[in-house]
């Protein structure tokens, strides 16, 4: 089938290809590497997520029983893992990863479609299509989205491995199995794969009147039963399930209609992409419409089927399969559509549009379909590279989905708390306004309201607004905010009850810990604190505020050895840490060492305390140091004779005129 390669199928000819393919998809992704993380689902993932700190028993364990973000994807966080034992939090190697992976999905795809047609041209330019439409940028230039790359990589595996299957390789059934686990573990939306290999059957006009077709599919369908099941918990847990409850069942097959026309239509026509569709406040027109055409659409590719067109209905096949658990028939998210959802349903239109195109007999017309394909690649290379400016920074995404959307309340309130993150008050408020005014009791829009006032120290209108969103979802990120006011307005006990629900719902939130430790160190149970300052720094121990605090706690046990290591390790982690030199300083003067440096550099970053430290030693000669006489002997000496190895604020030789008049 296919026409005759334009490429011949030698060696030069395998090896040209994939490396322009590599290489223009590489070009079209230059601006990741200088692109950094997004707070939408970045910090949970990698920034505030110790169970990728280390690749060790206990965090496979974690990684294989826990939900992150309302997904389950333990070979996800795995790849998160390796990318932080090579860079911390540089967002560079995350981004350096997703590229690569795309890269090889890119070759994948090619190998795949060549061997299906047994054209490489079409494999070539599908896989064109699939690596420099900008729908996919999403899914490379969002550190969030390695899910998507992962799945898809061991997702086309499996594929490669069913079509060796299917030649006559029976062992190759069990590789299929393997990478479809594989995938699925990457990301749940692999739960489609038994129909993409449905698809392929049809690709390749395998007998589906024979038993053997249906049959062979039977494990494959168990594991999508089952990680379906763990999907939907998973959801369920992160609260992501019907999160838009005034629309009816019958509006969501509205949207779920249309959205399968619309995903289409911005495959073809990529113009006013964005990187989330908000639910609009009803259905209309366009949205009837919309269903109408995938009606349409569906009943074009039962025609296909039924006419023997067997690329058309293989097309027809994948796509709908890829793309139907997330049409929102079942609500989940915040979004009526997203961009990322098309990486590989993208394929069922790609590949029969470039296999027809190309079949075309006429040589002349050969010519020119490869010199429209090759532009229409170019051009789509253009609009990615172009589309990757938005992930250069937080304020440059929003901003971007904001004036796509100017009334959708996820795109203002996020775009405020980029403003926020900045400093950038004013336009913060700005913006998470508009969001309240477009929804009012928007509980997410509320809790950025209320970090917003905490940080501008209005704690009386952060603590209301915090209550009302609190009032209408009660989410740990807003309890352990409100936790903060408390603290701060001087209610310990409702800061330490707020902590410990915090820390009930979410167990790895390491600040929530060190709050709860705070607290139980203002109410005097200084072993209580200790405990709750260590949990969190088993959940991050590259924190050095925690370091610093249990330090201090250990020194009011009279704990010095361990007040001390726990003080230089703050050091070690945060070298600029001005109260950390000054309680070690304390701490030494305590235990009869020499304080002098500490607390001179201490005052060199002018830690306020710093000053007058030598002052408080000298007036507590008993605790801070041995010989108030040698001190002062000290001190008259170096002002008969100024010597600069001795500084000013040295614990031992204090400054005079801190102390008072005897």
């Amino acid at each position: 089938m296919g026409i005759t390669p334009q490429f011949p199928e030698n060696r030069s000819g395998s090896i040209l290809l994939p490396l322009v393919l590599a290489v223009v998809t590489v070009l079209a992704y230059l601006k990741v590497f200088s692109a950094g993380f997004i707070s939408w689902d970045d910090t949970e993932y990698v920034l505030n997520n110790p169970d990728i700190r280390a690749i060790n028993g206990t965090n496979l364990k974690l990684w294989f029983s826990s939900f992150y973000v309302g997904n389950y994807h333990p070979l996800t966080m795995f790849s998160y893992a390796i990318d932080w034992m090579i860079g911390k939090e540089e967002a560079t190697v995350y981004h350096t990863t997703n590229l690569v992976l795309h890269v090889l999905n890119g070759l994948l795809v090619f190998s795949l479609f060549r061997k299906i047609s047994d054209n490489v041209l079409t494999g070539f330019f599908v896989a064109l299509l699939f690596a420099l439409h900008p729908v996919q940028t999403e899914s490379v230039s969002w550190v969030a989205e390695r899910k998507n790359l992962l799945y898809g990589f061991f997702y086309l595996l499996a594929m490669h491995s069913w079509l060796r299957y299917i030649g006559g390789d029976e062992k190759h059934a069990l590789l299929a199995l393997l990478f479809g686990l594989g995938s699925m573990l990457a990301k749940p939306a692999a739960l489609a794969l038994p129909f993409s290999l449905l698809a392929l059957d049809i690709w390749m006009k395998r007998d589906l009147r024979s038993i053997k077709v249906w049959s062979d599919k039977t494990p494959f369908l168990v594991m999508s039963v089952v990680f379906g099941i763990v999907g939907l918990k998973a959801q369920e847990a992160g609260s992501f399930l019907n999160l838009h409850p005034e629309h009816g069942f019958l509006d969501q097959l509205i949207y779920g209609g249309y959205a399968y026309a619309a995903y289409l239509l911005r495959l073809v026509f990529p113009y006013g992409l964005s990187v989330l569709y908000p639910y609009p406040p009803e259905a209309g027109a366009m949205h009837y419409a919309g269903t109408l055409l995938s009606l349409l659409l569906v009943a074009g590719g039962i025609y296909a089927w039924k006419k023997r067109l067997y690329m058309l209905a293989g097309g027809f096949v994948f796509y709908s399969a890829n793309i139907f658990l997330v049409l929102q028939f079942v609500s989940f998210g915040e979004v009526l559509m997203a961009d990322r959802y098309l990486y590989l349903p993208c394929l069922g239109l790609f590949f029969p549009l470039v296999h027809h195109l190309l079949s075309w007999n006429h040589s002349a017309f050969k010519r020119y379909t490869v010199a429209g394909l090759a532009v229409a690649a170019g051009i789509l290379m253009l609009l990615t590279f172009r589309r990757n400016d938005i992930w250069t920074t937080e304020i440059n995404f929003w901003a971007a989905i904001s004036d796509r959307y100017p009334q959708s309340p996820i795109a203002r309130y996020s775009l405020g708390a980029a403003y926020m993150k900045e400093g950038r008050y004013r336009e913060a408020s700005q913006h998470i306004d508009a969001a309240l005014l477009a929804e009012p009791n928007n509980a997410r829009a509320l809790y950025n309201k209320g970090v917003l006032l905490l940080r501008e120290k209005k704690l009386r209108s952060a603590l209301e607004t915090l209550n009302r969103s609190l009032a209408i979802e009660d989410n740990s990120k807003a309890r352990f905010t409100r936790a903060l006011i408390y603290q701060q307005s001087g209610d310990v006990a409702a800061a330490l009850q707020d902590a410990s629900a915090v820390i009930e719902q979410d167990p790895a939130n390491a600040r929530a810990h060190f709050i709860k430790g705070d607290c139980l160190e203002q109410m005097n149970n200084i072993p209580g604190a200790i405990s709750s300052y260590s949990a969190a720094l088993a959940l991050d121990d590259r924190e050095p505020m925690f370091y610093m605090r249990r330090g201090i706690a250990h020194a009011k046990t009279g704990s010095m050895p361990a007040s001390l290591g726990d003080l230089s390790k703050a050091i070690e982690i945060s070298p600029g840490m001005a109260d950390a030199y000054y309680w070690r300083g304390m701490v030494k003067a305590r235990s009869g060492q020499e304080p002098c440096a500490d607390l001179a550099m201490a005052a060199r970053l002018n830690f306020p305390e710093a000053d007058a430290a030598p002052g408080y030693v000298a007036l507590r000669l008993s605790r801070w140091i041995q010989d108030e006489t040698e001190c002062r002997r000290r001190e008259t000496a170096r002002a008969r004779q100024p010597s600069p190895a001795c500084h000013p604020y040295c614990g031992q030789c204090i400054a005079i005129r801190f102390l008072p008049d005897d």
